[in-house]
């Protein structure tokens, strides 16, 4: 990925590692030529994790290792239901980790109708919280089929005004359409969210007689090049995140394979993946 391409708009999300310690993450990116790294602590994504683990003395230590591989991270990935009664204090663990990162942004879910009042009713706090950290909150779209405050993009202008504050923000995944959202044409709601995304995820899938699988970028069921072309006109950044470990059940439940993708297939897709964006930059 040079910096003539699509350096400017684009990162790659640590996800596609699942099962490997950053350590090995970060130069396997750079030998992949990344420079923009979104950091992952994402719940059923990942191996499991506390929100013990994510302290500012290591979030100094992963941005040092960044460092060393030429690298950053302007997005962190630490995705909780702002509803639940101790989100207020998820969500600082989230902040002050990302802040220790060097990121400005925290991606996490907005909540599930279950808990939507409760998240609207603490939303001052989490702002707060936010703002004390410098960090702006990105709300994404979930990919699980369980009802959500914000599940497609008709949802983000009423869910915005409700909010009524700068420190929310949007994140748009075109891929979790395809589970959470299947009648819905994924293509064409990802593009009317365009003009309200402050950062979008881009991830391939495809469906399967056994649910969702994941794949390189131009191989999965959603054609992403209209919205990719959208966003590098329009210079609004996007992450790849491409959980080749992860799979989704018929009922859009996400479930891990029993063993790690291989680092030399992950970066080989991974490579491809950018390639592809590439081909897209150059016709445009």
């Amino acid at each position: 990925m040079s910096s003539e391409t699509t350096a400017s708009y684009m990162s790659v999300s640590t996800a596609a590692y699942d099962g490997y310690g950053f350590p090995e993450i970060f130069p396997s990116l750079a030998r992949c030529g990344v420079k923009q790294v979104e950091v992952a602590f994402i719940e059923g994504y990942v191996e499991a994790f506390s929100d013990d683990d994510l302290t500012t003395a290591y979030g100094r230590e992963l941005q040092e290792e960044m460092r060393r591989n030429d690298q950053e991270c302007r997005y962190f990935s630490g995705h909780i239901d702002l509803g639940e009664s101790n989100a207020c204090q998820r969500l600082e663990a989230r902040c002050r980790f990302a802040s220790a990162l060097g990121a400005s942004f925290v991606i996490t879910n907005a909540a599930s109708l279950a808990s939507s009042e409760i998240f609207l009713a603490q939303a001052d706090e989490l702002a707060a919280i936010a703002r004390h950290y410098g960090m702006r909150i990105l709300l994404e779209n979930p990919g699980n089929r369980v009802a959500n405050l914000f599940d497609h993009s008709a949802h983000i202008a009423p869910m915005l005004r409700k909010l009524e504050t700068p420190e929310f923000g949007i994140n748009f995944d075109v891929g979790n359409l395809l589970s959470h959202c299947p009648d819905i044409d994924p293509l064409a709601d990802a593009l009317a969210a365009v003009s309200w995304g402050d950062h979008f995820h881009i991830k391939s899938c495809s469906k399967v007689a056994e649910g969702i699988v994941f794949t390189p970028l131009g191989r999965g069921d959603i054609d992403e090049a209209p919205l990719l072309r959208e966003l590098m006109k329009e210079g609004i950044p996007f992450s790849l995140e491409l959980p080749f470990r992860l799979c989704r059940d018929r009922d859009a439940q996400p479930w891990r394979l029993d063993s790690a993708v291989p680092m030399k297939e992950i970066e080989e897709n991974i490579i491809r993946s950018i390639r592809w964006i590439n081909d897209i930059k150059s016709e445009m």
